[in-house]
């Protein structure tokens, strides 16, 4: 990068690319994850949502740029699925997951670097690698029809995150747990399953068990997938110039 680019920072065309990858990385994960593991009768919704585990660190990242990647690859995975022009609302599910963590950690003026300054490294990789084996659990669950295990394994999950934190204790991983992990998923499901029953894409009386499956599918993913990608990756993806440090730049 020239000293010219260095001494105007802005949007450019780098974001642009940037944005354009992340969306088509993002719906390719997104028809994946509901083609593996639906959650019936609620078309789009998934037991193992894997894009939403990259919609927060996208965010973080790219700022706006990951916001609307989320927003756009969602608005497809609604046109594939059947949702017609019902897809461009109900994709606004998960531009909130994207959009709550960049908010919070935007608005708090908090390092988004939650791998930065680990007190307790080791026993936090190896919580890490337990959740990574958790979602392998969980996925192969999800495929077989063991409701049973997959509910245990969204327990472990939950419990391993808790873990993490105690032992990790700062502003950084408390935001990211709370609104990179718990809040997007719920908000992302209330909004989802909610427009899903508002245009008669499913039933009314079984709301609630479409939110619950989204919000726990979103939870595991998230909590196996995002937090390894936030510790191990977010210090090199701020040395590069698609980083944003505020929303567009």
């Amino acid at each position: 990068m020239s000293d010219m680019e260095k001494a105007k920072p802005g949007v450019s065309w780098r974001h642009l690319v940037a944005c354009a990858l992340a969306t088509g990385v993002s719906t390719i994960l997104a028809i994946f994850a509901v083609i593996v593991a639906p959650v019936a009768p609620f078309p789009g919704v998934s037991g193992l949502y894997i894009a939403a585990a990259i919609y927060v660190p996208l965010s973080l990242w790219l700022g706006i740029w990951g916001v609307l990647a989320a927003y756009i690859s969602c608005v497809i995975l609604g046109l594939v699925i059947g949702l017609g022009p019902w897809s461009f609302i109900w994709a606004l599910a998960d531009l909130a997951e994207g959009l709550i963590p960049l908010m919070v950690f935007r608005l708090t003026k908090t390092d988004v670097d939650i791998g930065k300054d680990l007190k307790r490294p080791k026993p936090l990789y190896v919580l890490l690698a337990f959740l990574i084996l958790n979602l392998v659990i969980a996925a192969i669950a999800t495929a077989l029809v063991f409701p049973a295990i997959w509910i245990t394994c969204l327990i472990i999950a939950i419990i391993l995150i808790v873990a993490m934190y105690v032992i990790n204790r700062s502003r950084s991983w408390l935001l990211f747990v709370i609104f990179g992990i718990v809040v997007p998923a719920l908000i992302s499901a209330l909004i989802g399953v909610g427009v899903l029953v508002l245009a008669g894409f499913a039933p009314v009386e079984s709301y609630w068990i479409g939110v619950i499956g989204w919000f726990a599918g979103d939870l595991i993913v998230l909590s196996s997938i995002a937090t390894p990608m936030m510790i191990t990756l977010t210090k090199k993806i701020k040395q590069t110039s698609i980083y944003v440090d505020k929303w567009v730049a």
